[in-house]
């Protein structure tokens, strides 16, 4: 079944459709989720389920003009996912409560740091958090880490290239 198929059956609400779109996309679905909630892996089903019914239901809206139809769905899950990450992230906001005073804990920029430092091995990982988030000159980072100047430069400049990499989805370790 080609698109243009496919999509006039899921414009007729045919569930036969959504077997054939799941067959023929839910693998795309599933690395939109498993890399947008890489952390929660608990929300994944939660997030596919979100997915599908968002396409079935909004299916009219879909433009060829504006998009093809896989990246249309590809957006429409990563939006569900995104979601679903900030419903959680809200949950999981620490209110810490000190002589009443309550302060919040934004953890957006912690999942962050995390997802990028993760692909890192530990030694880089480490290098990284020295020069970039304690805010240590090159040679202190060296130091700490028992390696030259030299080598610390180019160790950095390998992991941002595999980080770039990596954001783009073309990484290679």
């Amino acid at each position: 079944m080609d698109n243009k198929d496919l999509i006039k059956k899921l414009k007729n609400k045919d569930e036969d459709a959504l077997y054939a779109f799941i067959d023929e996309y839910g693998a795309l679905l599933k690395g939109v989720v498993s890399k947008t909630l890489w952390k929660y892996p608990y929300l994944w089903d939660e997030a596919m389920n979100d997915s599908l019914i968002s396409i079935w239901e909004n299916i009219n809206s879909f433009d060829s003009t504006r998009s093809s139809f896989k990246n249309w769905c590809a957006a429409v899950c990563k939006y569900r996912s995104i979601d679903l990450l900030r419903k959680e992230i809200k949950f999981e906001t620490v209110e810490i409560d000190e002589n009443n005073i309550s302060r919040e804990i934004n953890l957006n920029a912690n999942l962050e740091l995390e997802e990028v430092f993760s692909v890192l091995n530990e030694d880089d990982q480490k290098l990284f958090k020295d020069i970039f988030l304690n805010s240590l000159s090159y040679k202190e980072a060296a130091k700490n880490q028992g390696i030259t100047v030299d080598n610390a430069y180019k160790r950095v400049s390998r992991a941002r290239k595999f980080l770039r990499g990596f954001r783009g989805g073309t990484y290679e370790k």
